[in-house]
């Protein structure tokens, strides 16, 4: 599983953010809290790194996404994922997670940008779509992820232009 991670980390490490040293730390926090066996799982920290590499490329083309946000989101939405099958409250766990984080002060965004990322968490698994900017993203990231567990993303299902842009062109 290390030699999988590396590549993603050494390629998300150029992502920076005015608090690069807050995403260390909430990848750190996230990984201890993962119950899973992260040799295996299909829900861990690669996925959480490449839900954030999708994150960055997806705000980066999404007028008035919060990319901070996006990529916390990113690195806690499954972090408390409890098994591979149907987890139906692994969101709404990842996002009072996210309130401890938060409350702790290890979280340093005001209450409007933790309650969107809350909502992002809580219900990313849920089937919607979104126009807000970065919970669009933030559901789109993921979704782009689908092919790992051998699904394809429905265009159906994106909140973003560009990554039904990106959908099609894969097509």
């Amino acid at each position: 599983m290390k030699k999988e991670i590396d590549p993603l980390l050494a390629a998300n490490k150029n992502i920076n953010t005015e608090r690069s040293f807050q995403r260390s730390f909430v990848l750190a926090e996230a990984k201890k809290v993962f119950v899973q066996d992260s040799s295996w799982t299909q829900h861990g920290p690669s996925h959480w790194l490449q839900v954030e590499k999708n994150a960055v490329m997806l705000g980066e083309h999404t007028p008035g996404c919060d990319l901070e946000v996006a990529r916390l989101f990113a690195l806690l939405h499954d972090c408390k994922r409890q098994n591979e099958g149907r987890d139906p409250d692994h969101g709404a766990r990842a996002a009072d997670f996210a309130q401890e984080l938060f409350d702790k002060g290890m979280l340093h965004l005001n209450h409007g940008r933790l309650s969107t990322l809350k909502f992002a968490m809580i219900h990313h698994n849920g089937g919607q779509v979104s126009d807000d900017p970065t919970i669009g993203v933030c559901w789109d990231a993921d979704r782009l992820d689908l092919p790992r567990v051998g699904t394809t993303p429905d265009s159906e299902l994106l909140s973003t232009q560009y990554a039904r842009d990106l959908l099609k062109a894969k097509r």
